[in-house]
């Protein structure tokens, strides 16, 4: 029996294979299985991170394995949480120990699986070959959608408006603006070219915090990047559009999970709609409209919605949840990303079994690891597909308001499988002023010093006109000051007629003078 030593720390519905993972053994061999979680004291909790929610679909998918493997593998299964620790930064301090006594515990088992059950950023499994993700947000592919459209607008200034008050809670958005910072600015050699500047607003301070963080962002970069909660965002956007920078020449990026919204059930509250300002909503899901916005969100691999597989898995959830875990919400609340997580369990049931028919033998995570890369799983719920790096295939898009519906529309789309961004609605027609891409930066600078000006026929024809007129006025004014104007200096010789008049009324001069 040998071993293969490494770290579970990760986030996202993923599975990472460690420990003692070889045996020959005639007797069954025992996979131990492990998922870190919290429990919370809340009843009917919509914590994601919780076991009362987790929990259901987590004691689904060992029920599955023991009943469809049990025959040839020995499953257990152990919750790696402390009640009296209820939050997920105490398990962040916790992890480690509850992984090493999970391991010393199950020294003796042929394989210790570590499997999470969370709604997370999917993190990158490039340093990890042992991990394994189908996270249906998987971050990595979302930033590689940011990327792939700052390249090709040649946005190479980027910003981004950081709320201070909520960035902390918000660990989505607090992941990606984590990504901008590790990458961008030269940090990372293949991605030098974008330069990003973090501006800081507290929106506790209201609406002047947030108009004072737009005016300093007009001197800094025109692509701007949102990151805090939803109410946040909603407030940027009314500041921004009262301060006239929503008619095209800026634009705003919005990062979200799904417009799917979080179950199956409810797509049709997925779409952004203008928000109460008092709402207090942790992600943007529904948020202010604005045309100078583009919402950045992941698609479904459920393209077909709730399936009869779906259907009944939706139900199993809802009783084991009531059943086991004392959880009362209806099947419209089912959130969609407990789906993935028992088709976790599912999918490392068939390539644990096909590998071991194959060898013998139970492989080590390494090696059951590379197996799933670049491979399509075919579930009763969805089709499965993992990329190079061991995460879930999931589509990026991008949507822009529709002036004419009011709705917000699809407008790009990131292939997960091709790595290509498609741009796939007439963008100069939605976006405000028909000037898509707004500039790098603005089109007569920052200082207003770097335009030419440019002159039209218009403008020519009406100089000429001009010009014209003033040269016959200069004539006319030549002619008159010729005529009325002539200098006394040059006709002192000339006798004027009113002399010669009255020279004629003094009939008797003497001869002399005549």
């Amino acid at each position: 029996m040998s071993s293969y030593k490494s770290s579970c720390l990760f986030v996202g519905m993923a599975a990472i294979m460690i420990g003692d993972l070889v045996s020959l053994a005639t007797s069954r061999p025992r996979i131990a299985l492990a998922t870190t979680t919290i429990k919370v004291p809340e009843l009917n909790t919509t914590n994601f991170d919780a076991v009362q929610l987790q929990g259901p679909a987590v004691d689904l998918g060992v029920e599955h394995l023991q009943r469809t493997y049990g025959a040839t593998f020995n499953f257990s299964h152990t919750y790696l949480m402390d009640p009296s620790r209820p939050t997920v930064p105490l398990l962040v301090d916790d992890v480690y120990n509850f992984a090493a006594k999970f391991i010393f515990d199950h020294a003796d088992a042929d394989a210790r699986v570590f499997l999470s059950c969370k709604r997370g950023r999917g993190q990158s499994t490039e340093w990890n070959p042992q991990r394994f993700s189908l996270s249906l947000t998987p971050s990595p592919q979302s930033f590689k959608f940011i990327y792939a459209l700052l390249i090709q607008n040649n946005w190479t200034n980027v910003a981004g408006l950081v709320d201070t008050r909520s960035i902390d809670p918000e660990y989505f958005s607090r992941g990606n603006r984590a990504v901008f910072l590790a990458n961008f600015n030269g940090k990372n050699p293949a991605l030098k070219y974008i330069r990003y500047n973090d501006l800081v607003y507290d929106s506790n301070k209201g609406f002047p915090a947030v108009e004072r963080a737009l005016t300093t962002l007009a001197e800094t970069s025109r692509i701007v990047f949102l990151f805090g909660s939803g109410k946040a965002s909603m407030m940027v956007l009314r500041a921004a559009e009262t301060l006239g920078m929503t008619n095209g020449e800026y634009v705003f990026f919005l990062l979200t999970w799904s417009r799917y919204g979080m179950s199956l059930d409810r797509q049709d509250d997925a779409w952004w709609r203008v928000t109460d300002a008092t709402a207090n909503l942790t992600m943007p899901m529904r948020g202010y409209v604005s045309r100078a916005t583009v919402v950045i969100s992941f698609g479904t691999p459920y393209v077909e919605g709730l399936t009869p597989p779906l259907r009944e898995l939706r139900q199993r959830i809802v009783a084991a949840a009531r059943d086991s875990y004392n959880l009362r919400y209806s099947q419209g609340l089912v959130p969609t990303f407990l789906y993935g997580a028992v088709e976790m369990y599912m999918i490392y049931g068939m390539i644990l079994n096909e590998t071991f028919n194959q060898t013998g033998r139970v492989l080590d995570g390494v090696e059951l690891g590379s197996l799933l890369r670049n491979r399509t799983f075919r579930l009763p719920t969805a089709n499965v597909s993992f990329s190079a790096n061991g995460e879930r295939d999931i589509d990026v898009i991008g949507e822009v308001l529709d002036p004419i519906t009011g709705d917000y529309k699809l407008s790009f789309v990131f292939d997960a499988q091709k790595q290509t961004l498609n741009e796939v609605s007439n963008m100069t027609a939605l976006w405000p002023g028909g000037l898509w891409p707004p500039p790098n930066e603005p089109l007569c600078g920052y200082f207003g010093n770097s335009c030419k000006v440019q002159w039209s026929k218009t403008s020519w024809t009406l100089l000429a006109s001009i010009s014209t007129a003033v040269v016959i006025l200069a004539a006319i004014c030549t002619l008159v000051a010729a005529r009325y104007l002539r200098p006394v200096s040059s006709t002192w010789w000339l006798i004027c007629d009113i002399d010669l008049t009255l020279l004629r009324n003094f009939g008797q001069c003497d001869s002399r003078i005549k």
